[in-house]
């Protein structure tokens, strides 16, 4: 049944907009330490939170369970994509944290690096990029390296500098 009380929705719409303004998924930005420039490039990546590792199943006479969290997950994992540049900018990059031994450090920013609401800190990197396609007949997309970030997250936010990254 349609809930068309408009006194009834109006209320829902007036306690939503108490919660304040939504984060819209693309405001954000990715700088890895010493290739801060590429940070422009960088088209997706995940945001961490941190939250328990799982579910500990504890035994009780007669069959019967009970849950208890594991600990904290601090060892996480995400979905990365950065554009190239005719210049090679994420290709070069990828070489240089290579042969720095693959690990490198970043901050996800709520916004940009120069105004941002807030940013979390990672540490201990690493990527892992699928070999991206290349082809003829396709003339109208950008060169994506698409891949995995492993990193680890202690809960560490930078405040933000900005009320708005606008």
């Amino acid at each position: 049944m349609t809930v068309s009380n408009t006194a009834y929705l109006k209320g829902f719409y007036d306690s939503t907009k108490a919660l304040g303004a939504k984060v819209i998924s693309s405001d954000f930005t990715l700088e890895i330490e010493g290739f801060e420039q590429n940070y422009l490039l960088c088209k997706q990546a995940p945001w961490p939170e941190v939250s328990v590792g799982g579910e500990v199943e504890v035994p009780m006479p007669l069959g019967a369970t009970m849950w208890q969290p594991q600990q904290a997950k601090f060892a996480q994992q995400g979905q990365v994509a950065f554009e190239e540049t005719v210049a090679g900018s994420i290709d070069n990059m990828l070489i240089n944290i290579l042969s720095r031994g693959g690990i490198f450090n970043a901050r996800i920013y709520e916004g940009t690096p120069q105004k941002f609401l807030r940013a979390k800190r990672i540490v201990d990197c690493f990527l892992q990029i699928d070999n991206p396609d290349r082809d003829w007949e396709n003339r109208a997309q950008i060169l994506m390296f698409n891949g995995t970030m492993f990193f680890h997250y202690f809960g560490e936010v930078i405040p933000g500098n900005s009320g708005n990254y606008s």
